[in-house]
C-alpha cells in the first residue's frame, strides 16, 4: 500500500502541471488571419513576448490595464515564442492577465518577422495592418495608438 502512495501523490502533484502546459494553442497564419477579420470594428494587437524577457514582464502590466480600459474596442492577443510553455501558466497568473494567449508557431514568427521582442502588430478597425515593430511600448504610448486606431473609420 506504501508504494503505491507514494506515486500516486507525484503523479496527483506533476498533472495539473501537465494539463496547464498543453492548455496553450500554437496558433498559424490562419488562425491569426481568423482572429483579425472575427475583430473587425475593433483595434487588434498582437503582442509577441516570452516569459524570461526582462521588457515584456514590463509591457503585460500595462497590456492588461489597457486591455480593461478599452474592452469592447480593443482585442489584445498575446503570442508567446517560449520554447517550453511550462512557466506559462505560472507567468500570466502573476502578472494577472485575462486577455487571450497562444503559442506563436514557427510561421507566425517568420511571417512577421520577430527578431527581438517585445514585438508588436496593431491592426486598424479595417482588419487592415496599420503598424508593426520590435520593442517596448509605454502605456501611455499604447493608448495613443489605440485612440488613434479607433478614430479610424
Amino acid at each position: 500500500m506504501k508504494r503505491l502512495v507514494l506515486p500516486l501523490l507525484l503523479l496527483a502533484l506533476l498533472l495539473p502541471c501537465v494539463a496547464q502546459a498543453q492548455e496553450f494553442k500554437t496558433v498559424g497564419l490562419k488562425d491569426l488571419t481568423a482572429i483579425v477579420a472575427q475583430n473587425k470594428g475593433k483595434v487588434v494587437m498582437l503582442n509577441f513576448f516570452a516569459t524570461w524577457c526582462p521588457p515584456c514582464r514590463e509591457e503585460i502590466p500595462a497590456l492588461v490595464s489597457l486591455a480593461s480600459q478599452y474592452d469592447g474596442k480593443v482585442v489584445i492577443v498575446g503570442l508567446s515564442v517560449d520554447e517550453d510553455v511550462t512557466p506559462l501558466p505560472g507567468f500570466l497568473k502573476r502578472l494577472k492577465v485575462d486577455y487571450a494567449v497562444y503559442r506563436a508557431s514557427d510561421d507566425v514568427v517568420r511571417a512577421f518577422n520577430v527578431r527581438t521582442i517585445p514585438h508588436n502588430v496593431f491592426y486598424g478597425k479595417d482588419g487592415r495592418l496599420a503598424l508593426m515593430g520590435s520593442g517596448m511600448v509605454s502605456k501611455k504610448e499604447l493608448a495613443e495608438i489605440f485612440d488613434s486606431l479607433g478614430e479610424q473609420k
